[in-house]
């Protein structure tokens, strides 16, 4: 069963491995690369609620086949690998969202 793998990437020490996502469903079905994208935010917040971390935007790209998470950090990121394909509409290039 094929898998993406959720890193935190910190300015200090190693990646941290957060999850393992399955690519499908409860039902055997293979999961969309939305379905992914959306655990993946999920799991992220979690992990930077448990550290009292506030996310105000969240910027998303790919690159060298990893799909690379921004939540207002300059120096720590979050890594999902493989990367997944972004968006069905391709005139965005950036997926902001707003916690307020």
């Amino acid at each position: 069963m094929k898998t993406h793998t959720l890193k935190f990437k910190g300015n200090h020490g190693r990646p941290k491995k957060i999850a393992e996502i399955r690519d499908l469903n409860e039902a055997g079905q293979p999961k969309s690369d939305q379905d992914i994208l959306d655990e993946a935010f999920l799991l992220i917040h979690a992990f930077c609620a448990e550290r009292n971390f506030k996310i105000y935007y969240t910027r998303t790209w790919n690159h060298n086949g990893v799909t690379i998470f921004d939540v207002g950090s300059h120096t720590e990121f979050f890594h999902l690998t493989p990367a997944v394909s972004l968006y069905a509409d391709t005139t965005s290039s950036e997926r902001s969202e707003q916690n307020g």
